[in-house]
């Protein structure tokens, strides 16, 4: 599941505010524990990046009780000592200032910038639409935010996250622009990997030609492939618990079993990690007849969860 900025925020705002625990945060939002840690890292990092800016802020707000050389002196600290690449344009947005991090970061002398429009460093991945709304923003007086894919001298790709704002002169018109911006490439790639390796996963988990559910501790289906969708005849299976199910059950000796003393139920309550054990089970769908069954259940440690889940492999060996 992806999720805007929006929704990033307000859960990173209750991560802050500590009385929602991580766990129930990660269940209600269906990301990972870690996911919720690497929101809360990416906002303070933009809180850092954004720490400079604001110094910047307050030393010309200060204006006109410092005298020019304090007041140039604080200016330039802020930008020279930023972590993240501060740059300044004119109104017309060409560049006027770019600090250190800029040259580290792009590849860029501050000589070959100043002059030059932002876009120097387009990948050709932003559509000129995407330009127009960022200009739009800012020209009306708001900051805009989002992420580029930029190229850096040598041709490189990489990813940054920016805030671009205007800055206002005494008589309230734009003078200048502030961009305060974050390389993210490591993060970039770490989540593309992420994505990767769960499409694999997917992909491989519903070619598998049997059927195979995940169960956490509770006995709530949290997994489950095609094969046990056809086989527990539900098309929905996720969030739902086998006994729940309009399905009925045999014993090895073709004897009906109780919802309650469903011998599944009984393994998954049993289970120690690492260990596997077999059983012969009849279903019967709503549709009728009986399928023979060979179930393997095996106890797994699932990130992030709470207690020890089951593996349940089902594999149909006839009917009757």
């Amino acid at each position: 599941m992806r999720h805007n900025k929006q929704i990033k925020e307000q859960v990173v705002a209750l991560m802050r505010e500590g009385n929602t625990p991580l766990l129930e945060l990660a269940r209600e939002y269906g990301v990972s524990t870690n996911t919720l840690r690497a929101w809360l890292k990416d906002s303070e990092a933009r809180a850092r990046a954004q720490t400079s800016a604001k110094r910047v802020a307050t030393a010309l707000s200060r204006e006109k009780y410092t005298s020019a050389s304090q007041r140039q002196r604080l200016l330039m600290h802020a930008l020279e000592q930023s972590p993240a690449t501060i740059i300044v344009t004119d109104a017309e947005g060409r560049i006027v200032y770019a600090n250190p991090k800029f040259v580290a970061t792009t590849g860029y002398a501050v000589s070959e910038a100043v002059g030059q429009n932002p876009r120097l460093l387009k990948s050709g991945e932003t559509s000129p639409e995407a330009y127009q709304q960022l200009w739009k923003t800012i020209t009306s007086g708001k900051e805009w935010r989002g992420t580029f894919h930029n190229r850096r001298k040598d041709g490189s790709l990489y990813w940054e996250r920016a805030s671009i704002s205007p800055v206002f002169d005494a008589e309230g018109r734009i003078a200048n622009f502030m961009a305060v911006k974050e390389d993210i490439s490591e993060y970039m790639a770490a989540e593309a990997a992420r994505r990767r390796a769960a499409d694999s996963f997917h992909a491989v988990f519903a070619a598998l030609p049997f059927a195979v559910l995940v169960l956490d501790a509770a006995g709530e289906i949290k997994l489950a492939n095609s094969e046990a969708a056809s086989l527990l005849n539900a098309s929905a299976l996720l969030g739902e618990r086998l006994e729940n199910l309009n399905l009925r059950w045999l014993d090895a000796n073709g004897a009906a079993l109780p919802a309650d003393a469903h011998p599944l139920r009984k393994v998954i309550q049993d289970q120690q990690e690492g260990g596997a054990q077999r059983l012969r089970l009849g279903l019967v769908p709503p549709t009728g007849g009986t399928r023979w069954l060979n179930v393997t259940v095996r106890a797994v440690r699932l990130p992030d969860a709470e207690g020890l889940s089951a593996l349940l492999v089902l594999e149909d060996v006839g009917g009757d």
